[in-house]
Order: structure tokens, then sequence, then C-alpha cells
């Protein structure tokens, strides 16, 4: 994979990318989870390359992206919606497109995936949103939104990466982690200060906004995407409730598969089925 830059009307957005596969290769956009970074599913990446073209962003106000990134305007995820959508407007066009994401990129995804035209499929990985049964009575408070308090209280500057690395490891949502995943991860989401500090890439003002955030409109974005669908989800920790896997099963052209054990960070644990899953849409 190969670090780019992608200019939108709104800015530039870091990607990394390969094009190996060739000009009639289809493409897939991988987009990532709050607070994380693109280069995080780069073992996926090498899973997926010899077969297809692959270009991953990192979204506003993470990993080496520049456009603006203000909390107190981050009141949904709208605006990372129509990030994506500019972005997939200034690539080459592609004889088929898939749209694959972990998190809030999974979310992010299938709500772009019915506003632009070439889309083969999409593939949500541990897609987040506000469960089914409550998200028309949800309201934006860290009262009832603990991952937003949770990221609000983040420290942002540490005095190397090794600092942090020995605070991470081990624990919190990094607990299931491969020690080379964390390594990737204070690589790309984080950033060199001037005196050999170093500061979250991703503020933590941003992550919580963008928790608080969180999608709530994950039922109309599924009726409104009708074409082939993989939702991909664990069972410890996981965004994904029971009922919800079942109602998006349902659909036409739907697929759910269940990983029992596995948590929140599927993609770094299974990477293989994660490939596979990607692969079986192109």
């Amino acid at each position: 994979m190969n670090a780019s830059r992608r200019h939108i009307p709104t800015g530039t957005i870091a990607t990394i990318e390969a094009f190996a596969a060739g000009p009639d290769a289809p493409l897939v956009h991988f987009a990532h989870a709050t607070g994380m970074c693109a280069a995080l599913y780069g073992g996926l990446f090498d899973r997926l390359a010899p077969h297809v073209n692959i270009i991953a962003s990192d979204a506003r106000g993470h990993g080496a992206t520049t456009l603006p990134a203000d909390p107190s305007a981050l009141h949904d995820w709208h605006g990372y919606a129509d990030d994506l959508v500019a972005l997939l407007a200034a690539l080459p066009p592609s004889r088929r497109l898939i749209l694959a994401g972990h998190s809030m990129g999974a979310t992010v995804s299938l709500s772009v995936a019915s506003r632009v035209g070439g889309v083969a499929g999409v593939v949500l990985i541990e897609p987040a949103f506000i469960p089914f049964a409550v998200a028309g009575s949800w309201t934006r408070s860290p009262l009832v939104n603990p991952m937003a308090a949770q990221a609000a209280r983040r420290r942002a500057v540490w005095p190397s990466r090794a600092a942090m690395a020995d605070a991470y490891r081990g624990r919190g949502v990094f607990a299931s982690w491969h020690a080379d995943d964390l390594a990737v991860y204070l690589a790309g989401g984080v950033r060199d200060r001037a005196g050999g500090e170093v500061e979250l890439a991703c503020a933590p003002a941003w992550e919580a906004a963008t928790f608080a955030a969180v999608s709530h409109d994950m039922a109309a974005a599924v009726a409104a995407w009708t074409g082939p669908l993989i939702l991909l989800h664990g069972t410890e920790r996981s965004t994904v409730m029971p009922a919800d896997a079942a109602t998006i099963a349902e659909r036409p052209n739907a697929r759910v598969e269940c990983f029992p054990g596995r948590d929140h960070f599927l993609p770094l644990a299974e990477p293989d089925a994660m490939a596979a899953a990607i692969l079986a849409l192109c």
C-alpha cells in the first residue's frame, strides 16, 4: 500500500492505495472506525491486494487527512458521508466498486452506497449505530453515550509512542489487539510534535463528538440500499444487536455472519474471513 493524497472541493484526504491488480480489477474502498486510521487494516489489505485495487482513506479529523475538524460543528455523520462521496467522485472510474468499512466506516459506507452510481456491493464489519428499537428516541448526551464521555477524557499529548504503547497495551479497546496492530496504530494514528512529544491525530474532542453523533439512521440506510450487502459481527462488545442483525438478514441480497467470541475489532482478529467476504462481492 502506498501513501497518497486525494483532493476534493473542501480540502485534501490522505489515503493508502494499491492498484497492482490492474485497470480491469474491481476497486474496493475501505473506511475505518472512529479514532482509528486507514493504516490499521494493513493485514486485511495485504490479503485483498492480489485480487482487487484498494483505496483506504483517513476520515476527516483522523490520521493524516487535513480537512477542517471543528467538534462544535459535528452533529451527525452526514459530513463523513459527504467527504466519501466527494472522494469517490475524484477517483478514476472502475469496472466494479465495492464499499467496505469497520464501525463508523461501515455505517458511513452504507449511507453512501445509495447516493453514488456504480456500487456493486457493501460489506459492513461491526457497523456502529443506535439499535433500531431505540433509534427514534435517542438523544445526543454523554450521560447515555459513555463512549463519547470516555473519548473526551483521553490524553492527547504523550512524551513518546513508547509511553503510549505501555499505557494502551492490553487495556480498554486495545485489550484484544496484537502488538503489531498497536504498533501500526501508533504509527498512523499519532502525530509528532515539536520537542519530541507526540499527539493523537484524532483529537479527543473530535473523537468524542463523533461518538456522540452516532448514526440513528441505519434502518433507513438499509432500506435505501437494495444491492448486495454482507454484515459481519462479533458477540463480545459488539455494536450489532442480535435483533438488528436478524432484521438486516431478512432484506433481499443480504448475508449476515456472526463470529462467536470475537469483539468489535473483528477486522484485526479475522482478516482472512473479512477478505473472503469482500472478495465474494467482487
